[in-house]
């Protein structure tokens, strides 16, 4: 999330699992289309955080940890979206599965997210 409040996204794909070092120029690019739906972050408040498994089509299965970060956003304040990280061990470091914007659409936010 310090990369993307920095508005340093290469950096950020390159903590991505599964990113050739020769695509990272075209994932950049679709990270930052993400940022339509509720902004760039420009800063990050850690909410929750949850563990679990991420299974891959593969049948390949690795221990998961889920963050929930509020953001200030270039077109919302804080509390309007939030992004979720999973993160899972990859050789001897960590690595992004999954970021995405998220942004309630009906009902009540969940407590661990207010």
């Amino acid at each position: 999330m310090n990369y993307l409040a920095s508005d340093r996204v290469s950096e950020a794909v390159g903590k991505m699992e599964g990113v050739p070092a020769s695509d990272h120029a075209q994932f950049e690019v679709q990270v930052r289309k993400l940022f339509d739906y509720c902004g760039r972050p420009l800063d990050s408040e850690f909410k929750h955080d949850e563990v679990g498994f991420k299974l891959y089509a593969t049948g390949l299965q690795k221990p998961m940890r889920k963050f929930y970060y509020a953001a200030d956003t270039t077109r919302y304040r804080k509390g309007v979206c939030f992004f979720g990280v999973e993160v899972v061990p990859d050789q001897n470091e960590l690595k992004v599965t999954t970021f995405g914007p998220l942004m309630l659409q009906s009902g009540q936010l969940p407590d661990y997210l207010r």
